[in-house]
């Protein structure tokens, strides 16, 4: 038997036998679950029905049990706590626990009172009837609400212990206050009781210790109880600093237990005497003060009293302030969740209309009784054809079921309503409902929505898994839940919602009813649900009655001579109805048309039964109208095609559009037109009064003038919908600073409808249609796009512009097998096809945070051809970029960039890709918007990534561990120890089984529903040389081929070895020369394999191998023979979904795209910077992901719409899309930078030791000026304005200094004044002003030159040692001296000389200046009173900066410390990059990506103002960012092998107050402060 089908035989018998070993072990000790004391742990004893005001529990003393100390005689009646206090009115409302532990001292144990204490603790913590607040949820209350420390983490915990239980409560109290862990705990411990507690040890014990030392063991319990013991002083010493706020009751005993004895604990000793603690005695001995003969007791009411009395209290507390918590959390449910109250107001016009005794029928079947009273959770699926009165029942059920008071939530599908007739928004209102009933169910649901602010917005599978599987599900109900779902088949997606709602009846105590046209049986299910279904048919029979109901209520409004003509009407009516309510309903409107008797006759006699016949009929009939038919045709129109429906005002507003023309009242003309079709409901929204009606109205064959065709429609909607767009309403606004002007104006309703619907029509429009792509450009052309756009951003929504992208596509897609692309409205959707696709994946994120960035920050950055740039980036008046080439979006859709992260893991699915962190963070992005939607915590450096064969399963393989996640629910399923890396996973049988490939040598198949192991090794079956030849190595690589059941493996310098999944042994091995060859054992005299991967596609036999020399050889695993070679490079290799692409990638980091049979090149991707750690393609074959470093992108070259192009099935080709190869020109990259500060030129060195020179007004090259050796990188460049002097530096360490003069014809670069090889690696390098100095520094030392144009000479040199960090910088104030800073001390040193002029110990740097800090960059700012330093904990490139500033007075020759500015501490933590000084403002990087600066003159609040982003791809590079800023405040930014020029890039302003704690990633919408910062 194979492997896989070895581990499936034994697991089910694995099943068996640990299900038998459970349930021996469970029968094994009848006597614990007999056990006289009560068992052990903690015990629910009881839970209210409603709201929960304190929990309580009993913990018993020495010798004691749960439940035998509170019970006298042993009689189960008298088990007080359990059987007296849930009666009691006083109690109703509250939990009741006891705890057990084993305290008898008649047995040896190692415990003492500390271990009881800990595990009380543990067991109130996890005790799942005692629920816990999240932490944001605890944090809420602690801002908003309740004032008393009780009443801030749920309800307040009242302890009661007897004698030594005392102790044990107070050790635990301790516990809770000293361990993080319990903090929320000790918060809820409000009250504690203590029955004849010996506080300070007991007299008795030392006697039964002496007793006890007659028999072996120790009893560490018994030694704590000893008089002053340690244990009991240790309580009493700690005790006190935490239980001030807390109500203490101390009672104590009066009588001996016996004469001999006398009393156990002394009055003295059971009393603490503190402040805050009450006493009282009772009239009992030690044992009974905690067990009573009756409720009359004495010594009972006492203390029942007492308890009652605290929770009263507690009860009045929560009272007075939960009125206000209510509202609060209502407005906050409602907020999150985006509800309101219509949900009622629907149920509430369907009750309206069932007349009183109708669908009784329904109520009286056996099933129903069955669903209702059934101990088991159960679906009754209610299904019948269309307008026989579904809704109706279920309004009617849910109005019995409120009769009966149980707890009901219902939905109503509505599938004309987009709003109502999704999963989300059904999910969305259960939840609501739930919240609003069940306290618990609320408290779960604010707190999922404070950690996910935009749930409301996401797709249904993460509503289901964050609102339902990760908590509502989770909480406890005690009384059964009954859900009401009408109209299943109106639901756009009904065939997802069936799988979860038998989740729910699974997971939770849930009845759900239900109501649709289709059977149950229509729903294929995967497996066999685990739930019982009861199915019911209505049938004509059922209904009759109600109808009969129905019409004897109508008839006296209808016309007839007599009574008998009535009956005979009555009758006809029925009969003909077939139990269908909305074929009577029209009747009788009908009937109530006609007066005589004759018409009434030749209505009952010429009515059809047939529903579409009728409705013919009421066409004729509005087609005698005299007039208003142009509007009647286009209220139909609007209700038929709309996507969702539209309320009176907004249909109102499309009309006028529409028809051009005004009207007086939307409900006049529906009722006095179409009355008979259309109605208005009681939200004033308009609707068709049933789903068939719509049906029949798109019917092709419909010959009236009221028929709809469908594309005209949706072409009339189109139109209407761009003309409002295109609108006044819809300008761009004029204020060019963002502020809070722009936040958003109020637009009309249709403004809405129209802005989130349009592409909805365009894509069932005609697309040779010309007079809409004529509207559709003429809108997409104007400014009016731009406020589109915003508007779509600020619904936190931009699925919508991708829609509205791929809409373009697939339209202008079609239209091109019509005619060619011709034109310039044509060329003009075709660019927005693409740039709304791009405007979401690349500035997403700024779009969410700020929406009027689409006005003036986003278009400066596109490229020069696309739309937003060439139509909305032209003003001279706004920001420009200039110095760029590129014209078009390149191929890389996104970046997403984490700049303190290490990326290297990565895989795909259809909907989603997860990067896996060095950190041990998991982060999951969607493909569609390429925006993080969750994270997950692998706790080590994640190795691999790999989405399963479903959608809800994820795995994760580190150095050690392999994890398992359900994505259903975001959580971790399994963890499986590894003891060798895991070099390949794979899943097979639907996620059945994990396999990985292990270095050493293993085949590991994880069972994944027993979480069993297996493990085979592969080479232990190989003989003979073939053992030598694997046994001993390590492989490097793997890859699975589930179809094929096979495994590869690369082991180095061997042939690559196959392994057969499906026989358990060698399949075969493969080299490059031959193919599949005899295993001899020798080692191939040619480079062996580094990479390799499977074609993914169904059925494919292709295996694809990298070899170290560069070779690519594509192996037919079918035959075995090579089936073509080429050189690549490649040691990263990916295969697409459908197995016809093969990526790879090299270590430079260049991409190649091949098609995976034929090996021919179809696209190269440039090096981009770091070498590609790993590829993988999109789930749709259409993009291809790399990560490198700390950043992953995203590419969609033409070339992988080519399988879509040969078929001819695409409609999301773009017209440009040809399949190509791609060759880009080698230009060298720019590694160093300089400018004139006053603007007039900024030169560039390059990596092959080129220098150029370039005009900022323009970005354009000017020349280059002079070189290096060639293939020698610049490393430094600097500039001395006053004589001119250009110093360079290379990384051979050679110096050069040149003068350049200006002349009319361009600059000139005179020889060089010096040219010296350092014989090191060069740090730093500085001139002073008027370039007669040269400082250069090094690891080694620094050396000072003497520079003039007849020589140069070396005047002095410092030698160091152990150097670390350092900086230098001219003094901004004394420019004869320079400041050199080293970790946390600054020392001042002569120019001329450089000697040093500070004392020994230097100036000591205070304010946060740690020694291990490194210094990064020195920058005078503020026209020199100011100097800021940049440090880092590394000098890494992407290392975050601590900036501080300084006043340049305060560097003096006799200073011995100086301490940062404080008005600028708030900037410490705000700076990636710091950009430099225009003189007066400094300008930074934020680490969002923003550009920000500071101005002194309004930087007292510490306020910081940001300009604009620069683009995430721009600042994804291996080396540090090269950014500065000229005087005239111009941008200067290097991207590679270019420079971009960013002008009036600070004229444009969002004004904000910076946090002294930012978290760089919470950016909320509307805010107008750097990203992080607080409001």
């Amino acid at each position: 038997m194979d492997v896989l089908g070895r581990l499936k035989a034994s697991s089910s018998s694995l099943n068996r036998s640990f299900r038998s070993r459970i349930l021996t072990r469970r029968d094994d000790n009848p006597e614990a679950s007999n056990d006289a004391k009560g068992p052990l742990g903690l015990n629910t004893l009881y839970v209210p029905i409603d709201t929960t005001v304190a929990d309580l529990v009993f913990v018993h003393g020495l010798a004691g049990g749960s439940r035998s100390t509170w019970t006298k005689n042993g009689e189960p009646s008298l088990y007080w706590p359990q059987e007296w206090l849930p009666n009691d009115p006083g109690f109703r409302d509250v939990r009741i626990h006891s705890f057990g532990y084993n305290a008898n001292w008649e047995k040896e144990s190692s415990l003492n009172i500390h271990d009881f204490s800990n595990t009380l603790l543990e067991s109130i913590h996890d005790c799942p009837a005692i629920p816990r607040v999240s932490k944001a949820r605890t944090m809420h209350f602690l801002a908003i609400t309740w004032s008393k420390p009780a009443l801030r983490n749920n309800s307040p915990l009242v302890l009661v212990g007897h004698s030594m239980g005392g102790l044990v409560i107070k050790r635990a109290y301790i516990l809770a206050q000293q361990k993080d862990t319990f903090k929320s705990t000790a918060r809820r411990i409000q009250a504690i009781f203590f029955l004849a507690t010996p506080h300070r040890g007991a007299d008795l014990a030392q006697l039964l210790t002496k007793i006890l030392n007659l028999s072996p063991g120790q009893r560490p319990f018994v030694t704590d109880l000893h008089r002053n013991s340690f244990a009991t002083q240790s309580i009493n010493d700690e005790f006190p600093r935490y239980s001030q706020d807390l109500q203490l009751f101390s009672f104590y005993e009066t009588l001996p237990i016996s004469y001999s004895i006398g009393l156990v604990v002394d009055k003295d000793i059971a009393i603490l005497n503190y402040v805050n603690e009450r006493t009282a005695y009772l009239n009992a001995n030690h044992r009974d003060v905690c067990r009573y003969a009756n409720q009359n007791d004495p010594n009972y009411k006492t203390v029942r009293n007492a308890l009652a009395s605290a929770i009263d209290n507690f009860r009045t507390d929560q009272t007075v302030s939960k009125r206000e918590l209510d509202r609060e959390q209502r407005r906050r449910l409602d907020t999150y969740l985006s509800m309101t109250d219509a949900l009622e107001d629907d149920f509430m016009d369907i009750d309206a209309v069932r007349m009183e005794g109708t669908c009784q029928w329904l109520l009286q079947k056996q099933s129903f009784f069955d669903w209702r009273e059934s101990a088991n959770t159960e679906l009754y699926w209610i299904s019948a054809k269309p307008a026989t009165g579904k809704t109706i029942t279920s309004g009617r059920v849910i109005n019995h079921l409120r009769d009966l008071n149980r707890d009901c939530a219902f939905y109503f599908f509505n599938h004309s309503d987009k709003n109502k007739s999704t999963i989300q928004s059904f999910l969305l209102s259960v939840a609501w409902q739930m919240a609003a009933t069940h306290t618990e169910s609320l408290n779960v649901v604010l707190a999922v929505c404070e950690q996910n602010e935009n749930l409301s917005q996401a797709d249904y599978r993460t509503i289901w898994r964050k609102l339902f599987l990760e908590g509502l599900l989770k909480v406890r109900y005690v009384r059964p839940q009954y859900w009401v779902i009408d109209g299943l088949d109106e639901c756009r997606n009904h065939s997802a919602i069936v799988p979860l709602l038998l989740k729910v009846i699974e997971y939770c105590a849930a009845r759900i009813l239900l109501t649709s046209r289709d059977r149950f049986t229509s729903y294929p299910q995967s497996e066999q649900p685990r739930v019982r279904v009861l199915s019911e048919t209505i049938a004509a029979e059922d209904t009759r009655s109600d109808i009969a109901l129905y019409l004897k209520a109508s008839l006296d409004r209808l016309p007839a001579v007599d009574q008998e003509d009535r009956q005979v009407m009555f009758h006809n009516i029925l009969d003909k109805s077939a139990g269908c309510f909305l074929w009577v309903k029209l009747v009788l409107q009908e009937l109530g048309r006609v007066h005589t008797s004759a018409e009434i006759r030749q209505v009952l006699e010429d009515v059809p039964s047939d529903m579409n016949q009728l409705y013919s009929r009421i066409l004729d009939g509005m087609s005698t109208a005299l007039r208003g038919k142009v509007l009647t045709k286009a209220i139909l129109t609007w209700t038929v095609c709309s996507v969702r429906p539209l309320t009176t005002e907004e249909l109102f507003q499309a009309l006028v559009i529409e028809i051009e023309d005004s009207i007086d009242s939307v409900e006049r003309s529906i009722a006095s037109s179409c009355g008979q079709l259309v109605y208005v409901d009681s939200h004033s929204y308009v609707q068709l009064i049933h789903q068939t009606a719509r049906d029949y109205l798109l019917q092709a064959d419909v010959h009236s003038g009221f028929g709809i065709d469908k594309q005209v429609g949706h072409k009339r909607l189109a139109l209407t919908c761009l003309h409002c767009l295109n609108g006044n309403e819809m300008k761009r606004p004029r204020h060019r600073k963002l502020s809070m002007a722009n936040v958003g104006k109020e637009r009309s309703p249709f403004v809405a409808y129209a802005s989130f619907s349009l592409f909805d029509h365009i894509a069932h429009v005609d697309a040779t249609d010309e007079e809409v792509i004529s509207a559709l450009a003429s809108f997409m052309g104007s400014s009016n796009v731009l406020a589109w756009v915003e508007f779509i951003a600020r619904s936190s929504n931009l699925t919508r512009l991708v829609h509205a992208g791929n809409v373009l596509r697939s339209f202008l897609h079609k239209r091109s097998r019509e005619s060619p692309p011709l034109g310039k409205d044509i060329a003009l959707l075709d660019n927005w096809a693409t740039d709304l696709l791009r405007l979401v994946t690349k500035f997403g994120k700024e779009l969410l945070s700020s929406p009027t960035s689409i006005y003036y920050l986003i278009p400066p950055f596109c490229p020069a051809e696309s739309a937003p740039r060439k139509h909305f980036a032209a003003s001279v008046r706004d920001i420009t970029v200039l110095g760029l080439s590129a014209t078009k979006w390149d191929d890389c859709a996104s970046t997403i960039l984490e700049p303190n992260e290490q990326f290297q893991a990565l895989a795909c699915s259809e909907k989603l890709f997860a990067v896996g962190t060095f950190s041990g963070t998991i982060v999951l992005y969607s493909t569609e918007t390429c925006q993080e939607t969750q994270r997950l915590r692998h706790c080590e450096p994640v190795r691999l990534v790999h989405f399963g064969q479903t959608i809800r399963f994820l795995a994760a393989a580190g150095a050690k561990i392999v994890r398992t996640w359900d994505l259903t629910t975001n959580q971790q399923v399994w963890e499986f120890k590894t003891p060798q890396l895991c070099m390949s996973l794979a899943t097979t049988e639907g996620d059945e089984f994990l396999l990985g490939a292990l270095k050493s040598n293993v085949l590991a198949v994880w069972h994944l529903t027993s979480g069993t192991l297996r493990d085979y090794n592969w080479t232990e079956d190989l003989e003979g040389q073939q053992a030598v030849a694997f046994r001993r190595r390590q492989p490097i690589a793997a890859a699975f081929c589930i179809d094929s059941k096979l495994l590869a493996v690369v082991y180095r310098g061997q042939d690559i070895l196959l392994w057969d999944l499906e026989s358990d042994a060698l399949y075969d091995t493969y080299n490059r020369m031959a193919g599949a060859s005899p295993m001899l054992g020798r080692r191939p005299a040619d480079a062996g394999a580094i990479a390799l991967t499977f074609s993914r596609g169904p059925g494919a036999n292709l295996l694809a191998a990298a070899y170290s020399d560069g070779e690519l050889v594509i192996f037919d695993t079918s035959d075995g023979y090579v089936k073509t070679l080429t050189t690549a490079n490649a040691h990263i290799l990916a295969s697409s979904p459908d197995g016809r692409t093969l990526a790879t990638g090299d270590g430079s980091g260049k991409l190649q795209i091949f098609d995976f049979e034929t090996l021919k090149l179809l696209c190269c991707i440039p090096s981009t910077g770091y070498g590609i750690k790993e590829l993988q393609f999109s789930g749709d074959n259409l993009q291809i992901l790399d990560i490198r470093g700390s950043h992953c992108r995203i590419w969609d070259p033409v070339a992988l719409v080519r399988q879509d192009a040969e078929d001819g099935s695409s409609d999301v080709i773009s017209l440009s899309s040809t399949p190509q190869e791609v060759q880009m020109e080698d230009i060298p990259l720019i590694t160093a930078l300089t400018l004139y500060e006053a603007g007039e030129a900024f030169l560039c060195g390059r990596e092959d030791g080129s220098i150029h020179l370039y005009e900022p007004k323009s970005g354009r090259h000017v020349q280059k000026l002079l070189s290096h050796a060639d293939g020698v990188s610049i490393i430094n460049l600097s500039l001395d304005e006053e004589s001119g002097a250009l110093c360079t530096t290379d990384l051979s360490s050679r110096v050069t200094i040149h003068r350049l003069v200006r002349q009319t014809n361009g600059w000139k670069v005179q020889p060089a004044v010096f040219d010296h090889r350092i014989g090191v690696s060069v740090n730093q390098v500085l001139l002073n002003r008027g370039s007669t100095r040269l400082l250069v520094s090094s690891t080694t030392g620094d050396i000072l030159w003497s520079i003039s144009a007849n020589a140069s000479e070396m005047i002095s040199t410092i030698q160091r040692e152990d150097r670390g960090a350092y900086r230098w910088t001219t003094h901004p104030k004394h420019r004869d001296q320079l400041i050199l800073i080293a970790g946390n001390i600054a020392h001042l040193y002569d120019w001329l000389t450089l000697s040093k002029l500070t004392n020994t110990e230097g100036i000591l740097l205070e304010g946060g200046v740690l020694p291990e800090l490194m210094i990064q960059s020195i920058t005078p700012c503020f026209n020199g009173s100011m100097i800021a330093t940049a440090f880092k904990e590394s000098l890494g490139a992407r290392t975050k900066s601590k900036l501080l500033l300084w006043d340049s007075s305060d560097f003096k020759v006799d200073a011995t410390s100086c301490v940062p500015v404080p008005r600028y501490h708030f900037l410490a933590d705000q700076v990636q990059v710091l950009i430099g000084s225009n003189g007066h403002k400094l300008v930074f990087l934020h680490g969002s990506g923003w550009v920000c600066s500071v101005d002194p003159q309004a930087t007292g609040l510490g306020h910081s103002v940001r300009h604009f982003f620069f683009p995430a791809d721009w600042l994804s590079t291996d080396a540090a960012v090269m950014i500065q800023i000229t005087r005239k405040s111009d941008i200067i930014f290097v991207k590679r092998d270019e420079v971009a020029v960013v002008k009036r890039g600070l004229e444009t302003s969002e004004m904000g107050s910076v946090g002294k704690s930012s978290s760089l990633t919470d950016v909320r919408r509307h805010s107008l402060q750097v990203p992080g910062e607080s409001q």
